[in-house]
């Protein structure tokens, strides 16, 4: 699915997890959402959201330099602009229950 579009049309993602040991890397089409690329990579760490044993909420925050991305429907395109390359990072935030 994510290497429909042409090699040219393509943006590298490279997202960086800190407990992982190398950073997650995908081709997309411009025209693929964040929250495709942060499902993705939160499989390719192997981490899930949603509630512990503990009664704690864990979620994932995806940044792009030092500004948080909310709004998961902004594209790939729009985020890398004329870049080739998209660097994101992801950060895990857990709020006690």
């Amino acid at each position: 699915m994510q290497n429909q579009a042409k090699k040219e049309d393509v943006i590298r993602v490279v997202v960086h997890y800190v407990g992982a040991g190398k950073p997650f890397e995908a081709e997309y089409a411009p025209t693929t959402q964040l929250s495709k690329v942060k499902q993705d990579a939160l499989g390719a760490f192997g981490l899930l959201e949603g509630g512990t044993s503990e009664g704690n909420s864990v979620v994932y925050l995806v940044y792009s330099q030092q500004d948080r991305l909310d709004d998961l429907t902004v594209t790939v395109g729009q985020l890398a602009g004329h870049q080739k390359v998209l660097q994101l990072k992801l950060t895990q935030q857990i709020t006690q229950g």
